[in-house]
């Protein structure tokens, strides 16, 4: 959720854009009607800001998916954004306390405009990192409201009112909405888990599994292979009747933590349906590593299982293929190993391998 929030404040690359014009503009017109050095500065620090705030979003946009996905990388870019963005709003409130403290009322009524767009546009868009969101409009307001009401008179004093009541109601719909968006992004991934993953193991689902495979391959495209292992219970049925069903789900959701204690950072394991699972193994050198996973694979899972207070043991059948990643295909690869599989199930269980690439290498059984 944190990393999601974050990347939502990159989405306002023609906002920011469209502000920047504007208040460059409208800036410069305020500066030659006031005169001095004061609101050129402003004027210079604010471009500036914008040219640093549109320049983050856009390299942020340059990054990879993967990478933005840890935490302190995304924190360290949500850094950058904050600092520009809140230059631009100490900028900005420079420029509306110089207009204020002129007395031509043009530059004022120019600096309200302004201060409202920047304001709406922050708690439209910039709730979602709500402390980031409530200090720049609190920078941009209370400087042009201090100097609205040094000019004295109802009017002014009125204005100044307007701008701390439009403030503390800002501030209040930043505290409302980032709850209520918090409230959706995590319905929302907590549907995508339940659509993308095997209740009782928590494992990938198919879904999940072929959703999960194109992210993989594009993560590992510099080395030379891919392998998918493909596995079976034997004698799992006769484990449900003698014990019960409870049972049988404990052994599974046991049966994956194995898997998961095997498998390294970056592959996917996913239960398929019943007992049968399957592992995807990304960045091998060599077929050799994938015989070597698999028979690791199939000592952890074939050592006997406390359930209850009970032994039990089961036994395990597994298939898999290896491709490059420039030319593997899951469908292909899931049935290259199934086949391996159900062959090695025939024969009393155990490991076998078939080597799958655009011309198919020689297939090997291996006994278990």
């Amino acid at each position: 959720m944190y990393v999601e929030l974050i990347a939502a404040t990159f989405t306002m690359l023609v906002p920011a854009a469209i502000m920047s014009a504007i208040f460059l503009a409208v800036g410069s017109f305020c500066a030659m009607e006031i005169g001095g050095v004061l609101p050129w500065v402003a004027i210079g620090s604010g471009m500036v800001a914008s040219a640093g705030r549109l320049g983050v979003i856009l390299a942020y946009r340059r990054q990879s998916p993967l990478r933005l996905a840890d935490r302190a990388v995304s924190a360290a870019w949500q850094f950058r954004l904050a600092l520009s963005t809140l230059l631009f709003a100490a900028s900005l409130a420079l420029l509306g306390a110089a207009s204020f403290l002129s007395p031509k009322p043009l530059p004022q009524m120019l600096a309200t405009g302004l201060l409202f767009g920047f304001c709406s546009g922050a708690v439209a868009r910039g709730y979602i990192r709500p402390q980031i969101c409530a200090a720049c409009v609190t920078l941009a307001t209370l400087p042009v409201a201090f100097a609205t009401a040094l000019q004295g008179g109802w009017g002014h004093l009125i204005l100044a009112g307007m701008f701390l009541a439009f403030l503390a109601g800002s501030l209040e719909t930043i505290r409302f909405a980032y709850r209520l968006a918090r409230e959706q992004i995590a319905t929302r991934n907590e549907m995508t888990m339940v659509a993308r993953h095997d209740p009782l193991t928590g494992l990938a689902n198919r879904f999940g599994l072929r959703e999960s495979f194109g992210d993989l391959l594009k993560a590992h495209r510099d080395l030379p292979m891919v392998a998918v292992h493909c596995l079976d219970l034997d004698r799992f049925k006769p484990i449900n009747d003698r014990f019960g069903h409870p049972a049988g789900d404990a052994l599974l959701r046991e049966l994956a933590t194995r898997i998961l204690a095997i498998a390294r950072e970056g592959d996917i394991a996913a239960r398929l349906g019943g007992d049968e699972f399957t592992v995807v193994q990304a960045g091998i050198a060599h077929p050799e590593e994938a015989e070597l996973f698999a028979r690791r694979l199939a000592r952890a899972i074939g050592a006997p299982y406390d359930i209850g207070g009970k032994s039990i043991e089961i036994g395990v059948s597994l298939g898999y293929a290896t491709s490059p990643p420039e030319v593997a295909s899951l469908d292909d690869l899931l049935a290259a190993a199934d086949v391996t599989l159900y062959r090695v199930k025939r024969a009393g269980g155990g490991v076998g391998s078939s080597a799958t690439a655009p011309n198919p290498a020689i297939v090997k059984a291996v006994g278990w």
